[in-house]
């Protein structure tokens, strides 16, 4: 222990071990646990819930898990705090089946459980048994009914009922009266999670607004400098979120928006403020900056920066580049930091993505927003939680797609590094799409579509498009293998490119950037047939890139295929 002078005792070594696991020393918590038999202090509920949170932070879930197991022969009985912990560290190390059982384990050993401790679990573990999630729903009824839950519970059970997809109007209606008239006893988590389950089960946009005027007041309360660095960004994802939610509900009040846009960019000036003097001119003076001329047409072998504003650019992403996450050699970050050095702190900010509003996966291409400072950063973010920012994707994907659908409306989730999956459980997406051409090459049959996305989630366009049966070209996870390798013959990689990006610069004034096709995805287009008179004309437009334009002014295929 730090002080020799003072007798440790449990509380002492609880806070000691909990303070290594809000760090992120592990190692130290269980060496801390280990010195307890020594020291004749024993271990309780707190000591281990503490040590095995602290392995699942740092990914340790064989040790988080073997802690676990040496409880009853220490004579400590789990609680809800540490099956909350191991169950955590099942769901990130993708052991679920391992969480169920400790989630049966923790039901049938009794004890002292929340209301919302099973739902939560079953929509963390991504569980898809009706049955289950039936009966734990049910129970949920029968508690609500007869008990007043306090808002922690009611944000849960509304968070899990929406990542589960429960159809339940009367639990639903329940959860509502309960949590409505308490909802200034909310925390933002708590109507973060609130909303977002009411969002993603369809919500009466009254309730909406009875949220947004806490949350608006609350933001016009706010002092941003009383907060601590980590509760500040806390606070600040919390509100990006509720706008998000809002925003994808349908309903984002005028007066939550301008709030939220005042705060969360005075949070971006106190943080550049911190990282020294800004070396940007006042804004009224602020123009295009010059950059280097793009070749559309040489193969795309490096990225380019397409628009340089003073404190946001756009930059064109090659395939085979990532943007930023150290999985391969070729980072976009490391080029954003080469080109611009060490002018702008964010740029080498992990924590903010070295300044990335998003991304576009690995062998796909296609423009890049970023922000050269914190403030750029926040207000970016505002623009794209709220819709502001368009991203007009262009894909080739197979089989003739009926130019009737619109739009694709399927939740989605993920583990780790495997494949997305789409279906009724997971985050609420919207896709929207307009089939321009229908083509084939060879035997197999082609679509040629537009599209922008409402939501940017992991590999969304390509779960999507495979959840619907027109997979991507030459899309390695969410195809056969057998079909991948048959599509490289037309195709060298994912044939998904990000042509166009629009948003705001910080004065208000409206940008747009567009970007044809790569040249390797230009030849691969050349070598297709279309199927009509119409289908041909868009693929030379598509090929040539003289007249790129916003999705929504795209004309999908109509369906006269009389004439060739």
């Amino acid at each position: 222990m730090p002080d020799a002078s003072v007798v440790p005792n449990e509380v002492t070594y609880n806070a000691a071990i909990s303070a290594c696991e809000k760090s992120g020393q592990w190692q130290q918590a269980l060496n801390l646990l280990s010195l307890m038999p020594e020291a004749r202090v024993v271990p309780n509920e707190i000591t281990y819930s503490a040590a095995i949170s602290a392995c699942e932070k740092a990914g340790q879930w064989q040790l988080g898990l073997n802690l676990l197991s040496r409880m009853p022969e220490a004579r400590v009985v789990p609680d809800q705090i540490t099956y909350n912990a191991a169950i955590t560290m099942c769901e990130r190390s993708q052991e679920l089946d391992r969480g169920l059982q400790l989630l049966w384990e923790s039901k049938e050993r009794g004890g002292s459980l929340s209301v919302a401790f099973f739902p939560g679990a079953l929509a963390r573990l991504s569980v898809h048994d009706p049955d289950i999630i039936s009966d734990a729903f049910d129970e949920v009824a029968l508690k609500l009914s007869g008990s007043q839950l306090p808002p922690q519970e009611l944000s849960i059970i509304a968070w899990a009922f929406g990542m589960l997809g429960v159809n339940n109007p009367t639990l639903f209606q329940a959860l509502v009266i309960q949590a409505v008239p308490q909802l200034e006893s909310f925390t933002m988590e708590d109507l973060l999670k609130l909303t977002w389950g009411f969002t993603a089960s369809g919500v009466d946009v009254e309730i909406l607004k009875a949220i947004q005027t806490e949350v608006t007041t609350r933001l016009e309360h706010v002092d941003l400098q009383s907060f601590s660095e980590l509760s500040r960004k806390a606070f600040l994802q919390d509100t990006l979120g509720l706008l998000w939610t809002s925003n994808f509900a349908g309903y984002c009040s005028n007066n939550l928006l301008a709030s939220a846009r005042l705060v969360i960019r005075q949070a971006g000036a106190i943080r550049d403020r911190a990282h020294g003097p800004s070396s940007l001119p006042a804004y009224g003076s602020m123009g295009e900056l010059p950059c280097a001329e793009a070749d559309l047409w040489q193969p795309a072998g490096k990225p380019q920066i397409i628009l340089n504003l003073p404190d946001r650019l756009v930059i064109f992403k090659p395939p085979g580049w990532e943007v930023h996450s150290q999985h391969t050699d070729l980072q976009l970050s490391s080029f954003l930091q080469a080109t611009l050095g060490k002018r702008f702190a964010i740029t080498c900010d992990e924590e903010y993505q070295c300044g990335f509003l998003h991304r576009l996966d690995l062998p796909s291409s296609g423009l890049i927003l970023a922000a050269k400072t914190y403030e750029a950063y926040y207000d970016l973010k505002v623009q794209l939680n709220v819709g502001e920012i368009a991203r007009d994707y262009v894909i080739l994907c197979h089989g003739w797609m009926r130019p009737s659908l619109k739009d694709i409306k399927a939740k989605v989730y993920w583990r780790g590094q495997l494949p997305t999956s789409a279906g009724d459980q997971g985050k609420p997406s919207l896709t929207r799409l307009k089939v321009t051409a229908h083509a084939s090459h060879r035997a197999t049959a082609l679509s040629l579509v537009a599209v922008r996305i409402a939501t940017g989630r992991r590999h969304q366009i390509r779960s999507h498009f495979s959840h619907v049966g027109h997979p991507t070209v030459c899309d390695g996870k969410y195809t056969a293998d057998a079909t991948c390798q048959s599509d490289q013959d037309l195709c060298a990689r994912n044939f998904l490119h990000r042509y166009r990006l629009a948003f705001k610069d910080l004065a208000g004034k409206d940008h747009e950037v567009v970007m044809p096709i790569p040249a390797d995805l230009r030849i691969s287009l050349q070598r297709v047939a279309a199927r009509d008179v119409q289908s041909a004309e868009t693929i030379r437009d598509w090929v040539s890139g003289s007249s790129l334009r916003s999705w929504q002014d795209y004309t999908p295929l109509t369906l006269d295929f009389g004439r060739k």
